[in-house]
Order: C-alpha cells, then sequence, then structure tokens
C-alpha cells in the first residue's frame, strides 16, 4: 500500500473518530436539561416538525438518543447501511430551522446569522466530513454490494 493511500486511511479513520466524539458528547448533553446550548432550538424544531405531538423534553430524549446513536455508529464502525441514513437525515433535519423558524438563526436573513444559525451554518462542515468518511461504503453499496466497513476497505487498497 503506498503512503498516500496509508495516510488517507488514516485520516479517514482519525475524521470518523472525531465525528463520533462530536455526536456522543453533545447527544449525552442532551440527556442532562439546561446543559446543551442547541437545547431550546433543537427542541422547538421538534415540536414544530412533529406539529406538537411531541413535547419538548419527549424530543430531546429522542435528538440524544438519535445522536449518541449516529455518534457510536461512527467511533465503532458499525451500521453500515443505516448510520449515512441517520446522519444524513440528522444534517436536514439541523438545517430545517434556517427555513421554517428564520428569525432564531437570523439577525437580517440570510446575511446576518445569530448565533443559533451560526451554529446551523457550520454543520456543512460535519456534513462534508460525514461524506468523505461514508462515500466509500456508499460508492460499494452503489454497485450492488453491501457497503463495506474501513478495516474492509484498508484490505482492497
Amino acid at each position: 500500500m503506498s503512503d498516500v493511500n496509508s495516510a488517507s486511511i488514516r485520516s479517514i479513520a482519525v475524521l470518523r473518530l472525531a465525528l463520533g466524539f462530536v455526536f456522543v458528547y453533545f447527544g449525552l448533553l442532551k440527556f442532562f436539561p439546561d446543559l446543551s446550548p442547541a437545547e431550546m432550538l433543537a427542541t422547538q424544531t421538534i415540536m414544530r416538525l412533529s406539529w406538537q405531538w411531541l413535547d419538548a423534553q419527549t424530543a430531546l430524549f429522542l435528538l440524544a438518543v438519535f445522536e449518541c446513536v449516529i455518534g457510536l455508529g461512527f467511533l465503532l464502525d458499525v451500521l453500515p447501511r443505516l448510520l449515512p441514513v441517520l446522519f444524513f437525515a440528522h444534517m436536514l433535519g439541523t438545517a430545517v430551522p434556517l427555513f421554517v423558524m428564520p428569525e432564531f438563526a437570523f439577525k437580517i436573513a440570510p446575511f446576518a446569522p445569530t448565533l443559533e444559525g451560526q451554529y446551523i451554518i457550520k454543520n456543512l462542515v460535519l456534513a462534508a466530513a460525514g461524506w468523505v468518511v461514508l462515500a466509500p461504503g456508499l460508492m460499494a453499496a452503489g454497485r450492488g454490494s453491501v457497503p463495506l466497513r474501513r478495516a474492509e476497505l484498508e484490505g482492497s487498497m
């Protein structure tokens, strides 16, 4: 294996672990009321998307579980078919306030984001990182095979 391939594989592994850490860390914060800086924005978004069917406490608990599952998927390199769906659904969900609750996301839409808006916009970086980590498995799945785990990809390079 060339040094470039080896460095790329290690870089993707580091990125995967970093994504896992971030998702588990911020997911765990949501299990404890008033610890997550995104609590109000997240609960309001989920409540609006559920047509108020979910209350704030339930919405926050479900989001905490969802984020921890995504994080553990990255950390443990498991759920090869489910992880991309969960991850990209989460990334889409985090963008919802930009469109359905712009009063939370912008002082002057779309030019002056609030702190919450900046929190949302930075998710573009997370989405790009997720794409880098998940793309090899998605490409393998697109060729009709089961998505590959990172270890299996390393052996094929």
